[in-house]
């Protein structure tokens, strides 16, 4: 074991919070080490449905949330400007739905009253011709519909950014590094043990440790024999290789609950799923139930979906803090900043849990504020108004910064929206020509160098977590062995290590892709994989 080092604080789990949680540490000269088991977004952030949203439908029961959810929507908008996108939704009413037009034009002038603080406009009534000619794709039968704005951002390049800007202000951060337990001075927490990417052991030592593991904060707290007290929910999403429609729409499942289809980018998500989960949020598995219960809802109200062909499914677990009695789609979605010392007499520990993607800055405040107390640090938070890495200034012309780089507009204007101002840098480590390792997506080579060498890629799977490797309609088979010999080079893999990595990454894909196979689908994943055989 390693010898032991120290820090103020040590954040557990690099999730958006998490990483939100070390970035206003640092802001406010705190030593922060931050710790993620896998990669950084790649839990309950990256399985979200990639939206800042205030929430219409917890006005209903939770209206706080929505109006917190919406003012922090707004400050992250402003300070993540450069990976946000306005969506807007179509909200379509049929005969038979719960609410006719006018209950749901008036929640949505209820809504309204939130929409400023997000930066967002407010609702439009449409009459049936002008939706249908908005969208052909919704029901014909359809009475009219509404028009609601929300957000879209990418939750893997959001949270890190936040792991980006904590580093820049002087936190440490290692992804693929396991928390195994928690070091004790007779009821005091006061540091980690650690396993690595390389399996070496190690110690450090804390002033506070932050529990920030989402649907993991139960198990980390039982080793400070703490209590957190959940109601994991299982969300799914079905992904589709293209955009569907230039409008997200909204609908109910059989049971009532709200769906959504959602385009972001080059890609559409439709769901979601919200089921009581009793499982391990490390072995998640898609059922083709869980598939057909989101398809068929859209049958109701989109029918054109089932002409498109599904590529994967994607499946997280929302750590929703316990209730007993509300359906799952009832739940709150407040969040909970525990204080381990009043309700287990366990001190230097914190768990902050619960709460949604677009509370994710507010919730590390209240984290940061408890903490600073506690380490007497008067440092006031910056988080709402200083940018993100990306997002300190305007952005080049793509066209410009592309005919520079021998590029397409649209490859670095999709690098972007990733990094921002910050793009030149980015394709300057390989200046002329640095060429697409994948065309659809489209990601070139200078980025993917950057991301091995600036954002901590370790696997083919970080990749596809920072910078959408496979994420395109090829689904990784016209790229992946490209960007193994490419990150390969940069991390040293010998050519067998590439071969392994590529292979590795494809199977992995499966998970995802076998929920959304029909027979032809999987006719082609078998020659898909009779062509591969030998390559390995």
């Amino acid at each position: 074991m390693s010898a032991p080092s120290a820090h103020d604080v040590v954040v557990i789990g690099g999730g958006v919070t998490g990483a939100g949680v070390a970035r206003d540490l640092a802001r406010r000269g705190a030593s922060v080490l931050l710790l993620e088991k896998e990669d950084y977004g790649g839990g309950t952030s990256g399985s979200s449905s990639c939206m800042i949203h205030g929430g219409p439908r917890y006005l209903q029961f939770d209206w706080k949330t929505t109006k917190l959810s919406c003012e922090d929507a707004g400050k992250i908008v402003r300070i993540a400007r450069h990976m946000v996108h306005r969506v807007v939704f179509l909200i379509p009413v049929l005969p038979g739905d719960r609410n006719n037009l006018e209950r749901m034009e008036t929640a949505m002038e209820v809504y309204d009253r939130f929409q400023p603080l997000k930066l967002s406009h407010p609702h439009v009534r449409l009459n049936p011709e002008q939706a249908l000619e908005l969208e052909p794709g919704l029901a014909p039968n359809l009475l009219g519909a509404v028009t609601m704005e929300e957000w879209g951002v990418d939750p893997h390049r959001l949270a890190w950014a936040n792991v980006q800007d904590a580093i820049e202000h002087g936190a440490q951060a290692l992804n693929h590094t396991r928390v195994t337990g928690l070091l004790r001075d007779g009821a005091r927490v006061v540091g980690v043990r650690y396993r690595g990417p390389d399996a070496a052991t190690g110690e450090v030592q804390a002033k506070v440790v932050v529990n920030a593991t989402g649907p993991w904060s139960e198990g980390v707290a039982r080793l400070a024999d703490a209590v957190v007290k959940l109601r994991p929910a299982k969300g799914v999403h079905i992904v589709y290789d293209r955009r569907l429609s230039n409008f997200a729409v909204s609908g109910e499942a059989v049971d009532g609950r709200d769906i959504l289809m959602v385009p972001h980018g080059n890609f559409t998500l439709a769901g979601t799923t919200d089921d009581d989960f009793y499982g391990d949020p490390d072995d998640l598995d898609v059922l083709p139930d869980e598939v057909d219960y989101i398809l068929e809802g859209f049958d109701r109200v989109f029918p054109a979906l089932r002409q498109h062909r599904a590529v994967r499914v994607t499946a997280g677990v929302r750590p929703t803090l316990f209730q007993w009695r509300p359906n799952e789609d009832d739940l709150s979605r407040r969040y909970e900043i525990i204080d381990h010392r009043k309700p287990d007499g366990v001190s230097g520990l914190v768990t902050v849990t619960g709460g949604k993607l677009s509370m994710y800055r507010l919730m590390a405040e209240d984290a940061t504020d408890l903490i600073a107390r506690e380490l007497r640090i008067d440092e006031r938070c910056t988080t709402g108004t200083a940018p993100l890495p990306g997002s300190e200034a305007d952005l080049e012309p793509a066209a410009a910064l592309a005919r520079a780089h021998g590029l397409t507009a649209l490859a670095v204007a999709r690098l972007q929206t990733r990094h921002g101002c910050r793009a030149a840098a980015v394709l300057d480590v390989k200046r002329g020509t640095s060429g697409l390792v994948c065309r659809c997506e489209p990601l070139s080579e200078a980025e993917l160098i950057w991301a091995a060498r600036q954002e901590q890629v370790l696997t083919l799977a970080d990749a596809f977590r920072r910078v959408g490797l496979a994420a395109g309609p090829c689904a990784g088979a016209a790229c992946v062995e490209r960007a193994a010999q490419v990150i390969g080079r940069e991390l040293d893999w010998s050519p067998s290590q590439q071969r392994e990595a590529a292979c590795d990454f494809i199977k992995s894909l499966w998970v995802g892709r076998a929920p959304v196979l029909n027979r032809r689908g999987w006719a082609q994943e078998e020659l898909s994989y009779g062509a591969r055989r030998g390559y390995r």
